[in-house]
């Protein structure tokens, strides 16, 4: 479950992190109030469970309360990223230049099968970004899930990051971090940017908090917080088929497995051609024609979804039940986007003289997930260029 950056902070505030003071607003007349009560300049942020607010002028600078009345009107009610905007957090704004941003993380890392503590010295940019091109300046430390993060290894990750300032303060905010997410069995917990001020002194600026679905029994305190509206519309749709799902960002391949290592293969196949996936699909094992039928029909309702990827490897999953799925959904005009597919397993040849029955070009089969996903990722692409040269002409 994804939290709002309100509600993420609210957490890390109750394990002592010292975050920055904000108050969340859903009209512009509330926006202007806060700022008035605070006498000073904020920064009105919206509240989404998207990437990239600030890109899509999600988060503005209001020097007065009339400005950020002004920035309320303008950011309540957007559309970021097919999300609606509304809510805002309201925060006092802070001097950037008057310190420096750092960024500190938590994640579940199935490389070590552990908890790992990320730290870098490039905070308040995409630690993507920093992730893909430069490594090397994203510290990654193994964090015991027993012991959890201690003072000294803490305060030895921000010496290897080049962290400056006051150091016993940075490292008990990462072990606190560290607290929070072990606790609230995150999957994910960031803050970006930290900054440190020029006493040396670390404040929460902003964080993600995303806590496993699997351990929600556990923290039934946190049920309210679960906003279906302030989801995405598909991985709504997608948990009432029971599918896990997933929406990526910027990708245009649809991408449809049975496991989430099949599937989780498939995304890098699709990067591997040169293309990004639209989503993490997976139609788990056993899937009958209908589960597939749903799946088609799902990823295709996406609109950034030029070719959609199929890679099964049929053991207690039918290679035939799957053509059957995609096959109804051709019949039912719901498949109108080309489907390139590798079936290899159970029921493989019975699945081959389905497809071939049907003979359509729209549905190929591939002996093998590179051809298919190169295949996909070649329509895809070609298809995202026609339409951005139309929108070009357009204009």
């Amino acid at each position: 479950m994804k939290l709002h950056e309100y509600q993420g902070k609210e957490i890390l505030r109750q394990f002592g992190v010292n975050v920055q003071e904000g108050r969340v607003a859903k009209t512009p007349d509330e926006v202007r109030q806060i700022a008035r009560d605070y006498g000073d300049a904020v920064v009105v942020k919206a509240q989404v469970h998207v990437g990239g607010r600030g890109k899509a002028g999600g988060v503005k600078f209001s020097p007065t309360p009339d400005k950020a009345y002004e920035n309320g009107e303008k950011i309540l009610g957007m559309d970021i990223k097919g999300l609606t905007v509304n809510k805002v957090l309201v925060t006092r704004a802070v001097d950037i230049d008057a310190g420096v941003e750092y960024y500190i993380g938590m994640i579940v890392d199935r490389n070590v099968q552990s908890f790992t503590l990320m730290a870098s010295a490039e905070g308040g940019v995409d630690i993507e970004e920093v992730a893909a091109e430069t490594p090397e300046k994203i510290v990654h430390y193994r964090v015991d899930p027993i012991t959890g993060l201690r003072p000294y290894e803490a305060r030895a990750v921000a010496i290897q990051a080049g962290f400056k300032g006051n150091l016993n303060k940075i490292a008990d905010m990462m072990v606190k971090l560290s607290q929070a997410a072990l606790a609230r069995d995150a999957v994910l917990v960031e803050i970006n940017p930290l900054f440190v001020d020029a006493s040396g002194t670390p404040l929460a600026l902003d964080t993600k908090f995303e806590i496993d679905d699997n351990a929600m029994y556990r923290h039934k305190d946190l049920a309210d917080w679960r906003e279906m509206e302030a989801e995405h519309p598909l991985e709504i749709e997608a948990s009432k088929y029971g599918f896990a799902y997933v929406k990526l960002d910027d990708g245009n391949v649809g991408v449809l497995g049975n496991g989430a290592g099949i599937v989780m293969t498939s995304l890098d196949v699709v990067n591997r051609a040169g293309a990004k996936p639209a989503n993490f699909l997976d139609i788990g094992g056993g899937a009958k024609a209908e589960i597939v039928y749903n799946a088609v029909k799902l990823v295709s309702k996406d609109t950034d979804v030029k070719a959609i990827f199929i890679n099964i490897f049929g053991g207690i999953t039918r290679a035939d039940e799957v053509a059957k799925g995609v096959i109804q959904a051709l019949k039912d005009g719901i498949l109108t986007k080309p489907v390139r597919m590798r079936i290899a397993g159970t029921a493989e040849e019975e699945a081959k003289a389905l497809l071939a029955e049907v003979n359509s070009p729209l549905i190929q089969m591939y002996p093998n997930m590179f051809d298919a996903a190169a295949e996909a990722a070649k329509e895809a692409n070609a298809a995202s260029a026609a339409a951005s040269t139309k929108t070009v002409e357009n204009k």
